[in-house]
């Protein structure tokens, strides 16, 4: 998939302080539409198995898939009103013409860059289809036809507006397929098996159940003769297009919030059942689109995510804990629905190069207690899954550099989370300091490393403690820094001091595991001045710089 690492960036140097989760906002629209994904209701038609929902409002809240089933009255004198949109003839929801004529239409002429596709399950015949359609030539106008664009790849979403061919109609039968002609003009009703591929619908069982083990997450295809994995549509189509995948994920029969809620539409589940499927959904289709977590999933399969996990090693054998925009500011953890406390490690998808991701124990982000920097080091797309395995270690690799500051421990402590940008000077220096030698036991404090100035220990704004510190962590510091850390509380050199000189740029942490002795390596020269001064500083003088 094609990723805007531009336009997310600027999205991140200009984004809103505090983050929600937007189901349908897309990071650019100038990707083919086979690398979108839309949130699509079973029985869309039944608002008992969508909150109560009737279509339209499903269209508002971001919706872009329906499925319909269509049944013929034969008795209805009006030919244009005799395809009914029903379930199984056993209650009907009105003409097909009127949902079209009054909520279909309607809304695609208000909203003139949204693109909507029609699944149509068909108990009628071409002859029917056409009646409707002749009493709507406007359909003509917003109907896609793949005709209008180039063979290589689908046209994308601005392509599609720019054409006016904005209603996508999908017909699981050959004979009812094909293109219709009113007052001139076509209408295409596209072969569903020539385009898109889907897998069977009915795994999770035929009726809801509040019990996780009766669901089958498995993904076997629709139909045999056309495997998930099948790449391209049909040939006769005359396109070299990739065919799009319908991920079902719902009980055909019966549905009720708390299921849909707590295992259909959970995000743990979902990508479970895409794991399974080995395709990531272009269509997600669901009951309930309201319960649980599906606009969120769509919205990263779009974008791109932050994926946070409640095991370690991002395990895909325990929960996902929620998925985050990357979009800067303090993520409102409950509007995308993290819970506190829970994640133990993080897995990245469809995030920029330069995108900073700092994880606390503290709700408001106290340095004094746990906390990890996280600096992403290259463009990674949106089909790949880089696994940060715990929040407890320093790492750097090729994807990413960690900075762990340790106190008592943050997997599965975490309480703020804040997304910016990586500085590319040394504006964000900073030194941390420790009770124990070797940087161990308590983090006494983190100060800033980019600027001078001169700190007492007893009243200081970085919560420093007196007569405590013992060792530290350089975690960034430019080449030409330095800081001296004396035993007198007004600064005076008389009970003792060491120095501690920065001989070149430091990215990655450097221990300094006493200040009481001397010692020189290619990072530091520390110098210890007669006495020693570990567990006794109560004065520090920084010359710090960006």
């Amino acid at each position: 998939m094609t990723f805007n690492y531009t336009r997310i960036a600027l999205a991140a140097i200009f984004g809103i302080a505090t983050l929600k989760a937007h189901a349908t906002t897309l990071d650019s629209r100038n990707n083919p539409f086979n690398e979108y994904s839309w949130v699509t209701t079973h029985n869309s038609y039944e608002k008992i198995n969508q909150n109560l929902k009737e279509m339209p409002s499903q269209l508002n809240d971001g919706v872009r898939g329906f499925m319909l089933d269509l049944y013929v009255e034969n008795t209805n004198p009006r030919p244009e009103e005799r395809i009914k949109v029903c379930h199984k003839q056993l209650a009907c929801y009105g003409p097909l013409s009127n949902h079209l004529k009054t909520e279909f239409l309607p809304f695609l002429q208000r909203n003139p860059s949204e693109v909507v596709t029609l699944f149509l399950e068909t108990y009628v015949n071409r002859e029917h289809l056409q009646e409707v359609f002749n009493t709507l030539p406007e359909l003509a106008s917003v109907s896609f036809d793949p005709a209008n664009f180039a063979a290589d790849r689908w046209p994308t979403l601005n392509q599609m507006a720019a054409r006016d061919n904005r209603l996508i109609l999908l017909a699981d039968k050959r004979e009812v397929a094909g293109d219709y002609w009113v007052q001139g003009k076509k209408i295409t009703v596209m072969f569903d098996q020539d385009w898109i591929v889907q897998n069977k619908w009915d795994t999770l069982g035929n009726v809801a159940s509040s019990i996780e083990s009766t669901h089958d997450w498995s993904c076997p295809t629709r139909w045999s003769g056309l495997p998930l994995n099948t790449e391209k549509v049909a040939a006769s189509t005359g396109k070299q297009w990739k065919r799009l995948f319908l991920m079902n994920q719902f009980h055909p029969g019966t549905s009720t919030v708390f299921d849909s809620a707590s295992y259909d539409n959970n995000l743990t589940y979902l990508k479970r059942r895409q794991d399974n499927c080995g395709v990531a959904p272009n269509y997600v289709g669901i009951n309930n689109y309201k319960s649980g977590e599906a606009e969120r999933y769509t919205a990263a399969l779009n974008n791109g995510g932050i994926f946070l996990h409640e095991g370690r090693n991002a395990s895909r054998s325990q929960d996902i804990v929620c998925v985050i925009p990357v979009s800067t500011g303090v993520v409102n953890r409950k509007a995308n629905g993290c819970e506190n406390d829970e994640a133990r490690s993080m897995s990245l998808s469809g995030v920029a190069s330069g995108t900073r991701i700092q994880l606390f124990d503290s709700g408001s982000g106290n340095t004094q207690d746990d906390h990890i920097t996280i600096d992403v080091k290259r463009n990674i797309g949106i089909g790949e899954r880089v696994v940060i395995p715990s929040f407890e270690s320093d790492a750097s690799t090729s994807d990413y550099q960690a900075v762990y500051n340790r106190n008592n421990g943050l997997d599965g402590k975490t309480s703020r989370i804040v997304i910016s940008r990586t500085p590319t000077d040394f504006s964000d220096a900073s030194v941390a300091f420790y009770e124990g030698t070797h940087a161990s036991q308590n983090l006494d404090c983190v100060i800033p490393f980019s600027s001078s100035y001169n700190m007492k220990m007893k009243s200081n704004s970085f919560g420093c403690s007196n007569d405590e510190i013992q060792s530290a962590r350089i975690l960034k510091a430019k080449a030409g820094t330095s800081f001296t850390l004396t035993g007198h509380p007004q600064g005076d050199f008389s009970e003792g001091r060491t120095t501690v000189e920065v001989l070149r740029d430091i990215t990655l942490p450097v221990v300094i595991p006493s200040f009481n002795s001397s010692y020189s390596n290619s990072d530091v020269k520390v110098t210890n001045y007669t006495r020693a001064v570990g567990g006794k500083i109560s004065f520090a003088y920084i010359n710090g710089a960006r």
